[in-house]
């Protein structure tokens, strides 16, 4: 049963296969429930279960959020005083590598966090939009969401105080999933939820073996009914359902759901392993091509936001500006704007916004500012800001100067440079428009 439910979770196998991080987040998870459930011994266990949970967070910090019940039920087991003390050596992998970003980059966190959280949207709408993340899976995987309601019922039903904890995991990590809008690529933070669930059906018993018959039919029949099953998946894997909304590019057709795409249809003709084993179809991507040709034209700094593949294919000794601020340390700092840069994607946007894809405008002066290594930017608030940041990001690592500005930044001490760059941005489009 628990093998058929992976197989047939499109969320579960297709970011299993993704090349993203999800394959060593569901290895983590499984280590720490082995833990939890196989060692004894409160403080060794108590040890295990943190630095597993460390090792999680350094993966991807929000998977924290899974582990917190079981460590949190795990201290009570243990002395107080020496609990603490275990839960930090336990964190210690996460906590010297947080030092160590702190240090290096200038920043707790990575830059893409910033460049996704840090958006100006209103809560309300990144709420509805992470609701219509969920609505997304019941349509095109319709078995995840069913077993993740069913992993966070069961321990209420049964009353299994062991089973809890993953459920109120379960429970945090949809629950901030929803607050932060979810994500464009349909059903990748679903993986590891549907995993817990996975663990929490495992241990649930039956009430007998010919019960079992119908629990797996039943799983088969809602995994064929997604509109693209994983167990039909073929190397034409292609256009999705019909109620999606079309447009193309080049000669790809993508659907999409309030910006939320089915990536496998998006990339799996060109970048899928059995489709470039005997034929290299990477080199038919669009993106790929375009980074080919742009290459011979020996710019040393453009703006594009495509950094993954485009970036890589441009190769060396070109500086990319992300407007979708990604790898952008100033540019993540600003609010996105109310428009959505690629024409070709444009289809794919109700609002002037996608979920992952948060554009800034590039500011007057800053592409100069790159390409001479001068500081041209026009808003002289701005630009008091980036000769500061260009401190932490370009000083010397030991400069006590860089030390005393990583620790100034971190505090806020220089956001209203940004404020007074937002309203002065403000009041010069209120005046054109006026004009």
């Amino acid at each position: 049963l628990v093998v058929l439910i992976l197989i047939f979770s499109k969320a579960f196998i297709d970011f299993s296969t993704s090349g993203l991080e999800n394959p060593l987040t569901h290895l983590l998870l499984i280590l720490f429930f082995i833990i939890y459930y196989k060692i004894e011994d409160n403080r060794r266990k108590l040890f295990l279960l943190t630095i597993t949970a460390s090792l999680a967070a350094l993966n991807r910090i929000d998977i924290i959020l899974i582990c917190l019940p079981i460590l949190f039920i795990s201290y009570f087991g243990v002395n107080k005083l020496k609990g603490i003390f275990i839960i930090l050596i336990g964190l210690s992998p996460f906590i010297v590598w947080e030092l160590f970003s702190l240090f290096y980059y200038g920043f707790l966190f990575p830059n893409t966090a910033y460049a996704k959280l840090n958006t100006g949207i209103e809560h309300f709408q990144l709420v509805q939009q992470g609701l219509h993340y969920i609505l997304f899976s019941v349509y095109i995987d319709p078995l995840t969401p069913l077993v993740l309601l069913i992993g966070l019922i069961i321990p209420l039903l049964i009353k299994d105080k062991k089973l809890l904890p993953i459920s109120i995991g379960i429970f945090l990590y949809l629950i901030y999933l929803i607050n932060i809008g979810g994500d464009f690529m349909g059903g990748r933070f679903l993986s590891a939820p549907i995993l817990c669930s996975v663990v929490i059906i495992s241990k649930a018993k039956l009430n007998s073996e010919k019960s079992l018959i119908p629990l797996i039919a039943t799983v088969v029949i809602i995994g064929l009914l997604s509109p693209k099953p994983t167990v039909l998946s073929t190397p034409d894997y292609g256009a999705g359902p019909k109620i999606y909304k079309a447009f193309r590019f080049g000669p790809y057709v993508v659907r999409s759901y309030h910006g939320i795409v089915d990536e496998k249809i998006w990339y799996y003709g060109n970048t899928g392993l059995i489709n470039n084993i005997f034929e290299k179809k990477i080199y038919k991507f669009p993106w790929v091509k375009d980074a080919l040709t742009t290459k011979s034209s020996n710019q040393n700094v453009i703006v594009k936001g495509v950094i993954g593949f485009w970036g890589y294919f441009i190769g060396r000794g070109v500086h990319i500006i992300d407007p979708l601020a990604l790898s952008d340390p100033l540019l993540s700092k600003l609010h996105c704007v109310g428009k959505y840069p690629f024409d070709e994607f444009k289809p794919m946007v109700k609002d002037t916004w996608r979920i992952g894809h948060f554009t800034r405008e590039i500011p007057s002066g800053y592409v100069e500012t790159i390409r001479t290594g001068i500081n041209q930017i026009e808003d002289p608030s701005l630009h008091k800001y980036y000769d500061k940041l260009t401190i932490l990001i370009k000083g010397s690592l030991w400069d006590f100067n860089r030390l005393k500005e990583i620790w100034n930044f971190n505090l806020g001490k220089y956001n209203y440079l940004l404020v007074n760059f937002e309203r002065n941005k403000n009041r010069l489009q209120d005046s054109l428009s006026t004009n």
